[in-house]
């Protein structure tokens, strides 16, 4: 099965790649400056982390039932109608002109984009892609939706480019043909995929709760010692350019070994975001997070999805697990930052990175599925 699945998706993979290039730019482009947009319309700390919650909770929902039920009736059609949707509700950003309206159009493009990136990511798996070299490619998205904000400036600009550019990738979907992969009769147990690699989900909820609750401040934190749209953009697409490089590399590796440095490394970037504020430490840091986002996510990633049949739905708590921490990761960032300051943000993670090192399980044989 999975020598056919990879003949029959091989002349595709460069497509599926592509796609996930202009996701990540559009998804990027629009997400460096909403905290400051958010700002701009008068939101406080903890408005801005409810911003970011709107979008992490409507992600969540929409990519847990998305991945399990493509196991049942395939990718493509969520692949498509996620990608068209994500369009409109990146367009629809252009309509916030408020902070409810924000709150509403930000959960609209989370709940978009739930729809579309846990199938495609599977939908790449099941035609043979190497999994960091197309993740890699998302980074690379990353690098330039980060450089388009720091060149543009305009929000609304971005926004727009988000929609054209998403707009483009629900197109090359359309060219995507079907793999031969295994078919479920009705979804799959989500109780029996979620427990089979629980420990996994939970370190790798752990260690993004207190990203998240990092990156809603950032932006904040990084003018607040004196950067400017320019040098938050950079920062930005140092951490990508990393990725882009180092998850290429990745798949050779133990995927157990990766995910444990992810972690460790973790640890050291949110602990030192506390106490280096210079441009040339934070630069150093950024490369160090790429590193650390590389390892934890592709091998992550790779753990859930080579460990049984149920792709989709593996793909799908993945992805809502990262949602999750999307979801209240801002919240308690906006919070811990009301009440701590910005440095009490990155201790806070440092230490949930600490605790997700505990839950780390050994290396195990891949399962056959449930």
């Amino acid at each position: 099965m999975e020598k056919a699945e990879q003949a029959g998706g091989g002349s595709y993979r460069w497509l599926i790649s592509l796609v996930n290039f202009f996701l990540s730019f559009a998804t990027m482009s629009s997400f460096i400056f909403v905290p400051l947009l958010g700002a701009e319309l008068g939101a406080s700390d903890f408005e801005v982390g409810v911003v970011g919650a709107a979008y992490g909770v409507a992600f969540l929902f929409s990519s847990l039932i998305s991945g399990w039920k493509s196991d049942h009736l395939g990718r493509l059609v969520f692949v498509r109608w996620g990608l068209l949707m994500s369009s409109a509700a990146f367009a629809a950003q252009l309509l916030a002109h408020s902070v409810p309206a924000l709150i509403i159009v930000r959960a609209a493009v989370g709940f978009a984009l739930g729809i579309a990136v846990a199938a495609t990511i599977t939908y790449a798996f099941e035609c043979g892609a190497n999994m960091g070299k197309y993740s890699s490619y998302g980074s690379l998205g990353w690098i330039f939706g980060a450089a388009a904000s720091s060149m543009v400036g305009d929000i609304e600009l971005l926004f727009r480019l988000s929609f054209l550019f998403c707009l483009l990738a629900f197109f090359i979907s359309l060219a995507f043909q079907k793999v031969p992969t295994y078919k479920f009769s009705r979804p799959p147990n989500l109780w029996l995929v979620m427990r089979r690699d629980y420990r996994v989900y939970l370190a790798v909820f752990l260690r993004h709760l207190g990203a998240s609750a990092v990156w809603v401040i950032f932006p904040l934190y990084l003018v607040s010692i004196g950067l400017d749209h320019f040098w938050i953009g950079l920062l930005w697409g140092v951490n990508f350019v990393v990725q882009f490089l180092v998850m290429r590399q990745l798949e050779r590796f133990s995927e157990f070994k990766t995910f444990f440095w992810g972690q460790v490394l973790s640890i050291f970037v949110f602990s030192a975001y506390a106490f280096f504020t210079s441009r040339l430490s934070l630069v150093i840091l950024q490369v160090v997070l790429g590193v650390a986002w590389s390892c934890l996510y592709v091998g992550a990633l790779l753990i859930v999805l080579r460990g049984g049949k149920e792709k989709g739905t593996a793909g799908g708590i993945f992805q809502s697990t990262l949602n999750l921490c999307n979801a209240i990761g801002p919240i308690l960032g906006g919070l811990i930052a009301q009440g701590w300051g910005y440095r009490g943000v990155m201790l806070f993670a440092a230490a949930l990175c600490v605790g997700g090192m505990f839950v780390t399980v050994p290396a195990r044989p891949p399962a056959s599925g449930t």
